[in-house]
């Protein structure tokens, strides 16, 4: 009983610093700091936080996303994706294809809140087609997190493959399907009902100019993919060729500059949070009782799949629900393996998706001047048959059969 009190009292503050705004890093070790009062408030403690920072583990996974926020700070800074921007306008002549095209792009970028960067976009080409606010709040929110659901390179799916071990790409690969009906579903309710507009494009469009924007992206992922290079490494060159694509921007004297703003120092301390949290969960075996609590009582799957989704939608942080999540529900699950790891990940993601406090869909309704509720009238029809598609592919694929 006192370990259940020790990860609810956890889970409160963890809460209680979110919602007042904190630093979600600083909630995670204070989160973490309330677990070790409940669970082993003795000098033991001390070494095991001594050693899940050592450990490799630790050390790679702060490295990398350290790296991709660097990148996408890189892409901002220099003012390449505005430039991916106006190359996609001269490369596809259909503006409905444009105005989804924008924030899917920006959504590559892990920046808190980048609904934002691509809404006067969006704006822009959104009156062109004649959309109401609310229109264009749906497919700023919708294509902008398309991707998350098959990205090797998203801050969600790169905590739930370095937490669990299992294969990134191979989790990308078995969310293929969901994809494709997230987009189906997007395209249909979001520019399904939009009058087709051709725009005259300035130029000839330039696809290898295109190809070279993204090649950092592209090269950091091929040499992890093929030549099994280290994502560490490949992240590394990524940044090189940026700054080598930019450097008449960038010079020995802003060195300084980007370190300071290159590297976050609140990515930084939110993934050693989770890391120490998770692994404060794993040696005090602090979830044995709540195990023991729930076999017999409550089927395991619709444990898992409720406090996954809700986890998502409560703290509205993909990288906190998954790093604070799946290493709560790891000892619950009857195997560790793609399709299950797969499973929990996408529930996590549906429930921070439609967050209320998520900040993609704050930013965007109050950007586009519409409300809550007529928002979410909108996105209904969309979320409700993603939903299905997610319980079909999984029963399709056994996936449930396994608990």
């Amino acid at each position: 009983m006192y370990d259940i009190l020790g990860i609810l009292a956890a889970f409160l503050v963890l809460g209680i610093f979110i919602s007042k705004k904190i630093d979600f890093g600083i909630a995670m070790i204070s989160a973490t700091a309330v677990l070790l009062l409940f669970l082993n408030p003795t000098p033991e403690a001390i070494r095991w936080l001594y050693d899940i920072l050592l450990e490799r583990e630790t050390i790679n996974l702060v490295a990398i996303i350290v790296l991709i926020g660097s990148i996408g700070f890189l892409y901002r800074d220099s003012k390449q994706i505005n430039r991916i921007i106006e190359e996609l306008r001269t490369a596809v002549p259909d503006s409905r294809a444009v105005v989804a095209a924008i924030p899917a792009i920006f959504g590559l970028m892990p920046l808190p809140g980048g609904a934002l960067v691509s809404a006067p976009m969006i704006d822009e080409e959104g009156d062109r087609l004649g959309l109401e606010g609310v229109d264009k709040a749906f497919i700023n929110w919708w294509f902008r997190h398309i991707w998350f659901f098959i990205y090797p390179l998203g801050l969600g799916m790169i905590l739930a493959a370095g937490i669990t071990g299992v294969n990134i790409y191979k989790i990308a690969l078995f969310n293929i399907p969901i994809f494709i009906v997230h987009l189906i579903v997007g395209i249909h309710f979001g520019l399904g009902g939009i009058e087709r507009e051709k725009h005259s494009p300035d130029g000839i469009p330039d696809f290898m100019l295109l190809l070279y924007d993204f090649l950092p992206i592209i090269l950091a992922l091929m040499l992890n993919i093929i030549f099994n290079i280290p994502l560490v490494i490949t992240l590394s060159v990524a940044v090189i060729i940026l700054l080598f694509q930019n450097r008449e921007r960038y010079g020995l004297g802003d060195t300084k500059r980007l370190l300071n703003e290159g590297i976050s120092k609140n990515l930084m301390l939110a993934a050693v949070g989770i890391m120490l949290f998770k692994g404060t969960i794993e040696r005090a075996e602090a979830l044995v009782p709540v195990i023991e609590i729930l076999e017999g009582r409550v089927p395991l799957l619709a444990v898992v799949i409720i406090s996954a989704f809700a986890l998502g939608l409560l703290l509205g942080h993909l990288p906190a629900a998954v790093g604070v999540g799946i290493p709560v529900l790891l000892p619950m699950l009857p195997v560790v393996n793609t399709q299950i790891v797969a499973m929990v990940f996408i529930f996590i993601l549906m429930g921070y998706i439609i967050s209320p406090i998520h900040l993609c869909i704050v930013l965007t309704v109050e950007y586009f001047k519409t409300n809550m509720a007529r928002f979410y009238r909108k996105a209904a029809p969309s979320i409700a048959v993603l939903v299905i598609g997610i319980f079909i592919w999984f029963l399709i694929t056994g996936t449930f059969s396994l608990f």
